[in-house]
């Protein structure tokens, strides 16, 4: 996309686009972006992978274990933040919105038949992620005593459902920044000073 950086409109299909791939391409750093939530210590973030964006709902969906403290922090305050830089575009985006969790639903089944097996093997560890133990040996993941079908009960989704997308495009000659903030149907495009 040959100089996007000139018009608000190309600068949104370019961050469309990033993040479109990033659903695909391992490789791409909006594969795996940080999300941003409250706990009550402050702001608390982590690296997701992304695995489905919908630009025309304007959401992101990552997966994530029912047991893990940020489910608890997410259903007391769904305000959250995502972030991800490309090194080698150079290129930034910034997302605010709200998260959504879901468990044992319609959403969580569909995304679990479409999960790698790989990826099942994680949600079927014996204990939730963030507790404190003695020795990582007892949790490795040993492919032959998993039931992957049984770690169904520890997945869920979360949706990421934002109102506000910022792009930073770093160039020699002049950086471009722009925001794209939604409310009902209107959307106000602005440019920023970077």
């Amino acid at each position: 996309m040959k100089d996007f950086e000139n018009s608000l409109e190309s600068m949104m299909n370019k961050a469309e686009l990033l993040l479109l791939n990033g659903v695909s391409d391992a490789k791409s750093y909006f594969h795996t972006p940080t999300i941003s939530t409250f706990d009550e210590d402050g702001i608390s973030s982590r690296t997701v992978v992304l695995r489905e964006y919908n630009s025309q709902d304007r959401f992101l969906r990552f997966h994530t274990d029912y047991r893990s403290p940020k489910i608890r922090q997410i259903n007391l305050n769904q305000i959250g933040s995502v972030h991800a830089y490309d090194h080698e575009e150079k290129i930034q985006i910034r997302l605010k919105g709200k998260l959504e969790v879901f468990h044992q639903d319609v959403i969580t089944e569909k995304a679990w038949k479409d999960t790698r097996e790989m990826s099942k093997e994680c949600y079927s560890v014996i204990d939730a992620p963030s507790k404190k133990i003695k020795s990582p040996e007892g949790f490795d993941i040993n492919s032959d005593n998993i039931n992957r079908e049984d770690g169904y009960k520890n997945f869920a989704v979360n949706l990421f459902r934002y109102d506000y997308l910022e792009i930073l495009y770093l160039k020699r000659s002049g950086h471009r920044r722009a925001s794209f903030k939604w409310s009902k149907e209107k959307i106000e495009k602005n440019w920023l000073i970077p």
